[in-house]
């Protein structure tokens, strides 16, 4: 008895059962996390290792500060955040206002999450001359980074981690930061619903 080769139908059919085991894959996945809150607001400490040698010192600077963010979830993966930081030391006040999108991988009592955000820096050189108190420059800033929460209550979470990598352009040169911050974060209302058991 010959064996016939195995032919474009049969390969047709590996293909369609490999995506109809996808989707059924991709679906289960997606209902173990269909609740998500509508709002996040997060804030705490920040530290920030700056690129201070990019204007003029002679070492990295270690800054100390806040951060704060506030998120409007779209999904219960995908949202909008708005972020906003503040950080000081070595005559130094570096300010970030930044937004973009934020994607999370949510489970039953934790959340990862990365986002990409895009805004403005405000760096200020606290030195006194003559004819002036300090020096200022405003510039763009991105930032790519991401974070654990873990939850406490159903109405708090603890951002045990975020960290970001900041590129910024002030004073006419890039600075290449990095950003670790912990915090609270209260979330209100939902989407989504609770699978069926």
């Amino acid at each position: 008895m010959a064996i016939e080769p195995v032919g474009f139908p049969c390969k047709r059919a590996a293909v369609f059962l490999f995506f109809i085991f996808s989707l059924v894959l991709a679906a289960s996945s997606f209902s173990a996390g269909q609740v998500a809150p509508r709002w996040e607001v997060f804030g705490g400490y920040s530290y920030m290792r700056f690129d201070s040698p990019t204007i003029g010192y002679a070492n990295w600077s270690n800054l100390s500060g806040f951060n704060g963010e506030v998120t409007f979830n779209l999904t219960t993966r995908w949202g909008v955040t708005a972020d906003g930081s503040g950080h000081y030391g070595s005559m130094l006040s570096v300010y970030n206002y930044m937004a973009g999108p934020q994607y999370s991988w949510r489970k039953d009592k934790s959340k990862f999450f990365v986002h990409a955000l895009f805004g403005k820096a405000q760096n200020t050189v606290n030195i006194t001359t003559a004819t002036r108190s300090g020096f200022e420059s405003v510039g763009r800033t991105f930032a790519a980074g991401g974070g654990y929460d873990l939850d406490l209550t159903p109405r708090f979470t603890l951002r045990a981690v975020q960290a970001d990598y900041l590129n910024t352009n002030t004073f006419g040169v890039t600075q290449n930061d990095v950003r670790i911050s912990t915090g609270l974060v209260f979330h209100f209302k939902h989407i989504g619903h609770r699978p069926r058991l």
